[in-house]
């Protein structure tokens, strides 16, 4: 069996999901270099537009070797850029994250966008959960994934530092005590298929 890979276009009511690539590499910088965007992710927030091409270049060469597959987010009516999702697929499960720019929150694009993305996920016969985690403190983020399929399993002590919080961003699992470091995570199963 081949590698399991996501369709490159996906489409809901008001959005199209496709590759994000080098050619997105300014659209990106406006969510990553936003304190606002960037506040409970954890990943340190870009400062140059190099930053935001070179990720733009490892969004292109993930979907070439499959070890992930980010989508630039648009809206199909205009084909404004709204942000971006990421979908990693390890079969027997899947996880994704997401990021908006700020004028686009609060009109139900992330939850649109997570829902194709978790529907997609959890469809094929190869996956079994699908998960995501979001910051404790990070309400809005825990809803969307709620209303994309998803419930609240638990609480991730020392997964990750919040990248604005004075320490460089990434995770860091052995920095603990600091509600900083805490994210809850949500995740969808499926049961495994009977056997004979």
């Amino acid at each position: 069996m081949g590698i399991l890979r996501s369709p490159e276009l996906l489409t809901t009511e008001r959005l199209q999901l496709r590759p994000m690539g080098i050619a997105d590499a300014t659209d990106i910088f406006r969510y990553a270099s936003d304190p606002e965007a960037t506040r409970f992710m954890t990943f340190a927030r870009q400062h140059t537009i190099a930053e935001a091409e070179s990720f733009a270049r490892r969004c292109a060469q993930c979907w070439q070797d499959g070890s992930a597959f980010p989508w630039r987010i648009s809206e199909r009516a205009t084909g404004a850029f709204i942000g971006a999702i990421e979908l990693r697929l390890k079969p027997p499960k899947a996880d994704f994250g997401y990021i908006l720019c700020p004028p686009h929150w609060r009109q139900g694009f992330a939850s649109e966008a997570a829902t194709a993305v978790v529907a997609w996920a959890i469809a094929q016969p190869e996956i079994f959960r699908v998960w995501a985690t979001c910051h404790p403190d990070n309400i809005a983020s825990a809803r969307v994934l709620e209303k994309s399929g998803l419930s609240r399993e638990g609480r991730l002590a020392c997964w990750g530092a919040a990248a604005e919080s004075g320490r460089a961003g990434g995770r860091f699992p052995r920095l603990c005590g600091d509600a900083t470091t805490r994210l809850a995570i949500v995740r969808l199963m499926k049961a495994a298929p009977a056997t004979a």
